[in-house]
């Protein structure tokens, strides 16, 4: 702990301002996030303990104050849903605005590690700006700088395998941003809890659109059901049919649709309060199907 006290009087990393620039992040800063960097195996933990039982899961009680736990933790993550062409912008942004001093490390994923629960990949925690100090920092073994060609890599192969990128915060601020995680929903606690509560995760900047006429249906396709980390897709009488209130904008069901009836476009309402719109200037190339 020691090491920790020392370490947050010291100024490390970056962060991604309200301003849209890039400063040095503070001591209070680090350090408040350095405790919870060390914290969490224990809150995931906790929170997989919570999520895993009917008290909180199929009890109206339990789940509100599930709920509850959820909203009042100012430390606790909260994420943005991004396209994974989104996800490659923003660690090529980071790594031209930062130069060779470039904040992007890669570790392995802290849901799996902790619960002791693994799914190819394992390492697909892409830590960004200050939060790629602190991780390498204290989990040196585990975690390495990487560049923005190798991030690019790591994101392709996560979408093949039906990963949702999600850009955290926290402290509900964009200061605050410290990784995209590649989430599921089988053992990703934060996308577990949303399923749940609908607390912390936010529809991103996109939205998905069907085009009816061009879908091939579940028996010959389909694959936008199993793909889908939020239960988006609903069937009646063999004919898929997208859910836009439950849809997050990820993108993955355009990438596997076959009869290419899926499509991203720009969320009408979307506010953007922790991930500015602005911040993923010409993203309209960024939602495109990403290749094989």
């Amino acid at each position: 702990m020691s090491y920790v006290l020392l370490a947050g009087f010291l100024v490390f990393g970056h962060v991604f301002t309200r301003s849209g620039k890039v400063a040095q992040v503070g001591w209070a800063h680090y350090f408040l996030h350095s405790i919870y960097a060390l914290s969490e195996p224990t809150i995931l933990r906790l929170t997989d303990f919570l999520v895993t039982k009917k008290l909180f899961t199929q009890n109206p009680i339990g789940r509100a104050i599930l709920w509850l736990l959820c909203a009042t933790q100012p430390l606790a993550p909260h994420g943005v849903v991004i396209p994974t062409g989104v996800a490659i912008r923003m660690v090529r942004d980071i790594e031209k605005r930062t130069g060779e001093k470039a904040h992007i490390a890669v570790g392995p994923c802290v849901c799996q590690k902790a619960l002791g629960r693994y799914a190819e990949p394992t390492y697909k925690d892409i830590s960004i700006w200050y939060g790629a100090e602190i991780y390498k920092r204290f989990y040196s073994d585990e975690y390495r700088l990487i560049n923005a060609d190798e991030a690019e890599h790591i994101f392709k192969e996560c979408h093949r395998a039906g990963l949702t990128p999600i850009v955290e915060f926290c402290m509900q601020s964009r200061a605050w941003m410290f990784v995209i995680c590649n989430c599921d929903s089988a053992i990703c606690c934060p996308t577990r809890v949303y399923n749940l509560t609908g607390i912390s995760i936010y529809p991103g900047p996109y939205i998905a659109s069907q085009d009816d006429d061009r879908c091939l249906g579940k028996e010959q396709c389909g694959a936008c059901i199993t793909r889908c980390n939020f239960d988006a897709n609903k069937t009646l009488n063999g004919s898929v049919f997208l859910d836009g209130e439950k849809c997050m904008g990820c993108g993955l069901c355009v990438t596997t649709c076959r009869g290419k009836a899926r499509q991203l476009e720009r969320r009408a309402d979307y506010r953007g309060r922790l991930l500015p719109w602005e911040y993923g200037k010409d993203a309209d190339v960024e939602a495109r199907p990403i290749p094989g």
